[in-house]
C-alpha cells in the first residue's frame, strides 16, 4: 500500500479513505483492517491521492513504481495482503493423454519456471522498493499480526459465500507464507 501517512498497523487505517478496485473479498480484507473503501480507476488514482480525495492506494509493488504512486503517498507499507500466483494448467483430458515421461518433463518445466519467475520478480520488487526509496518513499515492513487478526471476519464472509474450500485456500496460503517468509 501507499498513504500519505505511515500505516504501521490497523489503528492507522482507522477512518482512511483508501482506493481499491472492485472486488468483494479485497472489500472485506481492507475494510477489516480499518480503510474506508473508494473504488475508481487505476487512472484515476494518482490525482485522487495529490488532491486528498483518498490517502492513499493498494497494488504490488511494480503497479506502484510505474505509477509512480510513491510521489503523492510516500509511505510504502508491504503488508503481503494479496498473493496472486500465476498457475500453469492444462485440462485433466490433455494431461490424460501424454506419455508419463511428456508428464515428468512438463512437471519438471514448471518447477523450473515458477523458481525462475520468483526469483525474477523478487529482484523487481527489490529494485523498484530501492529506487524508490532512493527518490524519498519510505518503505515499512510492519508487525502483520495485528493486521492478520483483523482480516478474520472476511475469511468468516467468505466461508458463508464460498463454502469450505476457503480454509484450504487459507491452509495453501499458511504454506506458502511459512515457505517464503518476509524479508
Amino acid at each position: 500500500m501507499t498513504t500519505k501517512e505511515p500505516l504501521a498497523s490497523p489503528a492507522d487505517a482507522k477512518g482512511k479513505k483508501l482506493r481499491s478496485f472492485p472486488n468483494e473479498m479485497m472489500r472485506w480484507t481492507l475494510e477489516g483492517i480499518g480503510f474506508n473503501l473508494v473504488i475508481m480507476p487505476l487512472p484515476e488514482v494518482y490525482l485522487a491521492i495529490q488532491q486528498g480525495v483518498v490517502s492513499g492506494q493498494e497494488n504490488p509493488v511494480d503497479t506502484i513504481f510505474a505509477n509512480k504512486f510513491y510521489q503523492v503517498a510516500p509511505h510504502v507499507t508491504l503488508t503481503r495482503h494479496v498473493y496472486s500466483p500465476i498457475p500453469l494448467t492444462i485440462s485433466e483430458k490433455t494431461w490424460e493423454k501424454l506419455s508419463p515421461q511428456d508428464r515428468e518433463a512438463i512437471t519438471k518445466a514448471a518447477v523450473e519456471a515458477a523458481e525462475f519467475s520468483r526469483k525474477e520478480v523478487r529482484a523487481a520488487v527489490d529494485a523498484h522498493l530501492a529506487e524508490m526509496t532512493a527518490k524519498g518513499a519510505k518503505v515499512a515492513r510492519p508487525n502483520l499480526a495485528p493486521s492478520r487478526e483483523s482480516v478474520q471476519p472476511a475469511y468468516v464472509k467468505a466461508k458463508e459465500k464460498y463454502g469450505a474450500d476457503v480454509d484450504a485456500i487459507l491452509a495453501d496460503a499458511d504454506a506458502v507464507r511459512k515457505a517464503s517468509p518476509a524479508k
